[in-house]
């Protein structure tokens, strides 16, 4: 029997995962974890997912007994994260110790872990674009990022001591019409008010994409490390013309205020230790996953447009949502530019 276990099935890209191994007639079972009950049944404006194959059960991964709920699994997919991570890091770690634990008691042979090219660090002496073979440097600021570390840490000494497979995915800032992940939402806010002469290039990834290559992870009984991202990146003005925003480019000396200005946006925490990210290349080459026959439905411009889109925007699809967007920069950018500069001129009378 084939058979996978999902867990964090309730998110974005989980329902996702959830819905494309049902597609797959060889899969036998797929067993759905998550906290919320329901909570996977239905994708964002989508149809909610009915299959005799589907074993769906609400656990909490840091209390609950995950032996029986392993068993008989080929493969396990791990994208469960607690929201809280940032203040309470230690429930991350021992929810992966404890699913490890019972990974062992049942001999699940593979693994998927959900990381982050958080992990790669945001540095100046970065290469473009940062391969597997690139070592991990992750800014110690930014909890997230070490905690994505330590958790493949993790997992790579199961995977040794235990002689099963592990793949490790590692994507870049993932949007949908679900919304950004934490990641893009805190980038948008640091992006949106930052220092003179920073523009590194951007890179983006779809949920979907993201979900088939988890799926494809599994089923193929990938090992190693495989980086996740649309293909190629943005460059400075490209990604400029597809906010079509006002960014505020503030003076370095201001930038205590800047930092201020964007912990108001979004939960403070998150920002800790972001603001490299927004200033370093950190952009990721996907050759590794495509040789194993993944491919990227959108592109970087359709994965952020996907997520970011106005409401009224909503019905169209990344592509339509793109072009309109694109088609409106000529009038947008003059505004834009305009109402920048006399922004900036306001901060430094």
């Amino acid at each position: 029997m084939e058979s996978i276990v999902v867990t964090g099935a309730g998110g974005g890209v989980g329902r996702r995962v959830v819905a494309k191994l049902l597609d797959q007639p060889e899969i036998d079972r797929v067993v759905a974890l998550d906290r919320v009950p329901g909570q996977w049944l239905q994708a964002q404006n989508g149809p909610a997912i009915v299959d005799d194959r589907l074993v769906p059960r609400t656990v909490d991964l840091r209390a609950g007994d995950l032996v029986p709920l392993l068993e008989g699994a080929k493969s396990v997919i791990h994208l469960a994260e607690d929201h809280r991570r940032l203040r309470r890091r230690r429930h991350d770690t021992s929810i992966m110790q404890r699913l490890l634990e019972a990974a062992v008691e049942v001999g699940v042979g593979h693994l998927v872990v959900l990381s982050s090219a958080l992990v790669y660090g945001a540095h100046a002496d970065n290469p473009v674009p940062l391969t597997e073979t690139h070592p991990i440097r992750p800014i110690e600021s930014l909890m997230q990022a070490r905690l994505k570390a330590e958790l493949e840490d993790l997992a790579g000494r199961w995977a040794h001591e235990s002689n099963a497979k592990l793949a490790v995915l590692r994507p870049t800032t993932a949007f949908s019409e679900d919304g950004p992940s934490w990641v893009g939402a805190a980038l948008r806010a640091a992006i949106s008010v930052r220092a003179e002469q920073v523009d590194p290039p951007m890179q983006f990834v779809h949920h979907d994409d993201l979900a088939g290559a988890a799926v494809l992870a599994a089923t193929a009984r990938l090992s190693g490390v495989y980086n996740v991202s649309a293909d190629g990146w943005l460059g400075a003005d490209a990604f400029r013309a597809l906010r079509g925003e006002i960014e505020v480019r503030l003076p370095e000396r201001l930038g205590e205020v800047r930092h201020h200005l964007a912990r108001r946006v979004v939960d403070g925490a998150l920002l800790d230790g972001l603001e490299p990210y927004v200033r370093h290349p950190w952009v990721v080459a996907n050759d590794r996953l495509r040789s194993e026959g993944w491919e990227p439905a959108y592109s970087n411009e359709e994965s952020y447009m996907a997520g970011t889109a106005a409401p009224l925007l909503a019905s169209l699809g990344p592509r339509e949502r793109q072009e309109l967007v694109l088609g409106a920069l000529g009038t947008m950018g003059a505004v834009t530019a305009g109402g920048a500069l006399w922004l900036r001129n306001r901060v430094n009378r």
